[in-house]
Parts: C-alpha cells; structure tokens; sequence
C-alpha cells in the first residue's frame, strides 16, 4: 500500500525556489552591509577632515591649503548623500527579498503539511486494513470454535 506522494515534484521544486531566495537574501543582506561600511568609512573620513581643518583655521595655516580642505569635504558631503540614497535602495531590496523569502517559505510549508497529512491518512489506512485483517482472523478463529 507504499502510494507516491503526488505532489513530492512540487515539494522538491518549492525547495528549490527557498534555498534560491535564500542565497538571493543573503546577497542582498551583503550588499546592504558593505554599504553601510562604506557609508560608515565616508563618515569617520569626514569627521577627521572636520578636526583638520579647525585645527589649520586655529593655526592660520595657509589659505590655499584651507580652501583645499574645504573642496574635499563637500564633495565628501556629496558622496555621503549618494552612499546614503544607495544605502536606503539596498534596504528598501532586501526588505523585498526577505518578504519574497518568507512567501517561498509559506508555500513549502504548506506543501509540507499536505504530505504529513497525507502520510498520516495513509499511516491510519494500513492500521484500519490491519486491524480489519485481524478483526476477521478472530471472528474466522471464533467461528471454528464454534
């Protein structure tokens, strides 16, 4: 009574789909990360550049020099926006890709609990057969006694 479950093609398939958004996931989640680093190095960079040049304004340090600084910083200004609007981008995608991982989720799952129940109905179907085999070897046994 060993009957294929029908849907195993779509379980497999289902988990295909899952460890495939996973690795996308994990991708993204990489992304994101390495530009938060990035974002993070601009910063401490602008924040070093900031104490520098304070420091050559207290010195009255050559005015070429200072107008240098102060080319750099804003366009350091401007790169940070960028890596920011890049930032928000990549964690605007790997929330899609979280919730497109937890969709893929959902449906294996619910393949899943198809196949328990139907290894369940067809786990009580061999013990109905079963118990049925040996109801009729009794009542025959009580027959032959009689």
């Amino acid at each position: 009574m060993d009957r294929p479950f029908k849907l195993e093609a779509v379980l497999n398939q289902r988990q295909h789909q899952e460890e495939s958004a996973r690795k996308i996931f994990a991708d993204a989640a990489r992304a994101l990360r390495q530009a938060q680093a990035a974002l993070s190095d601009m910063e401490n960079t602008r924040a070093q550049y900031r104490r520098a040049l304070r420091r050559k304004q207290d010195n009255s340090d050559c005015a070429m020099e200072l107008i240098l600084y102060t080319r750099y910083l804003g366009r350091l200004e401007s790169e940070i926006r960028e890596q920011q609007h890049v930032t928000d981008e990549l964690a605007k995608d790997k929330e899609n890709k979280r919730a497109a991982l937890m969709t893929t989720l959902k449906d294996r799952k619910i393949i899943e609990k198809l196949k328990e129940r139907y290894l369940a109905d067809v786990a009580k179907e061999e013990r109905d057969s079963e118990q049925k085999l040996l109801n009729d070897v009794a009542i025959s046994r009580y027959h032959r006694q009689q």
